[in-house]
């Protein structure tokens, strides 16, 4: 008896441990994750890693000695659910839509042309991304949003290998003039009087 006691007392001690390692560290990778933006591990940015944390934190609340149908710990499964999936369907609702897609096949390996509407809620409009791809291999990408303005619709011209066009609302037209292995130049298109796109080459 007295060993299985001090089995569940190391046991909550660890746990207790645990918690505070992850609730110190995840505020902690955040908070790196706004000094240094661009900084990753094996590919996963910080903030990631954080909302692991965050969950593991979670998960030691249970407290598997009343078994894991007690209310208390049923609460705590309930909150882990709800923080999964509100997670979840905010990188889902963050990555959009693709609105228009484009191929030019050489003869060799296609190339795709995908353009991604993504929403900003700072800018009260939906951001534009605009990507060359051959395969998985992206070749060159731009960005077009404007203030408080998202268009409706985005048509793609491909009529000639290293130049291709965008077309929004059937009014601003952003050109690619592209080479293999070379940097890729954008120029915008804007209407007489229009609001200018936030992001200019």
């Amino acid at each position: 008896m007295n060993q299985k006691l001090a089995s569940t007392q190391i046991m909550s001690s660890k746990q207790k441990l645990l918690r505070q390692a992850a609730l110190l560290g995840a505020p902690l990778l955040l908070l790196l994750d706004l000094i240094w933006p661009g900084l990753t591990i094996l590919q996963t940015s910080l903030s990631a890693f954080a909302l692991v944390l965050l969950l593991v934190a979670l998960l030691t609340f249970i407290d598997r000695s009343v078994g894991l149908w007690h209310p208390r710990n049923l609460a705590i499964l309930l909150a882990v659910v709800i923080f999964v999936g509100g997670i979840a369907a905010h990188f889902v609702w963050r990555a959009g839509r693709i609105v228009a897609v484009a191929r030019f096949d050489p003869g060799i390996a296609p190339f795709d042309v995908t353009v991604r509407e993504v929403p900003v809620p700072v800018t009260h409009s939906h951001h534009f991304i605009v990507t060359l791809k051959r395969g998985q291999y992206p070749v060159t990408s731009f960005r077009y949003f404007w203030i408080a303005y998202t268009p409706k619709t985005v048509r793609l011209e491909w009529t000639h290998f290293e130049s291709f066009k965008v077309i929004f609302d059937e009014r601003y037209i952003a050109t690619c003039e592209w080479s293999w292995g070379k940097q890729a130049q954008w120029t915008m298109l804007v209407p007489p009087g229009a609001q200018e796109p936030g992001d200019q080459p």
